[in-house]
């Protein structure tokens, strides 16, 4: 279930992305997308035509053109709709932009987290101090999950996202940390989690419970594929 390509260190707290490593994010970001769709179609006839299939088109050109803000989902999403809305000539599409998001929020905390991840956290949460370090707009409390994490670290306030260093140098200040290699970061995402949880210096455990999105272009120090392979951690 292990397959290691650097010795793993000692190590004294754990990072978790949350997205598609806690629970699988797609169907979760389906329903809400085409649920901000179906409300801006609405609140803004004239943008009808945009349906969810040319939502996604213009951010995905925005994010391909901005790699800081790429890394911000949250500031991703609420730039493409006011971009989009303006295109429209929607009036004040600041205001409708935010609407549309809070929309977004509601629907994409609708997670449904599995019985044995939360006993899993729970027994790792007893042996180390976690955190949530994700580039997404996720809420852990909302989701289900705060009682195991001691902090959820995201993009804003200055703050990059995953690869940048901001996010991982945040939680490693918030866990009073004395070298960046004693924290042990899990995630599912080749560049944002692995590439950039070794450059900051941490350690990465990659995981990989299907066809990897893409090659690590970085060597993790261990690669799993499936979640509970980390009790050997206890």
């Amino acid at each position: 279930m292990w397959q290691f390509y650097q010795r793993l260190r000692p190590f004294t707290a754990i990072s978790f992305d949350l997205d598609d490593t806690l629970y699988d994010n797609k169907p979760v970001m389906i329903a809400a997308e085409q649920h901000v769709a179906n409300f801006v179609a609405q609140q803004c006839p004239e943008t009808a035509e945009l349906d969810v299939h040319g939502w996604r088109a213009l951010r995905d050109r925005m994010a391909s053109s901005n790699s800081e803000l790429a890394s911000n989902m949250t500031a991703l999403r609420l730039a493409t709709l006011e971009h989009g809305l303006t295109q429209y000539r929607v009036k004040h599409p600041r205001k409708f932009a935010e609407a549309a998001m809070a929309e977004f929020l509601i629907a994409r905390n609708q997670v449904n987290i599995a019985p044995e991840v939360h006993a899993l956290l729970a027994a790792l949460a007893e042996r180390y101090p976690l955190v949530a370090v994700s580039n997404g707009n996720a809420d852990v409390h909302r989701i289900g999950l705060g009682e195991y994490f001691q902090a959820a670290y995201q993009p804003g306030n200055g703050m990059r996202g995953k690869p940048f260093n901001d996010l991982f140098a945040a939680a490693s200040k918030g866990l009073a940390l004395k070298q960046p290699e004693q924290m042990l970061h899990i995630g599912d995402h080749p560049i944002s989690d692995i590439q950039g949880a070794l450059r900051f210096g941490a350690q990465a455990l990659w995981y990989v419970p299907n066809k990897p999105i893409a090659e690590a272009t970085w060597l993790p120090h261990a690669r799993i594929g499936k979640l509970t392979a980390l009790y050997d951690l206890l």
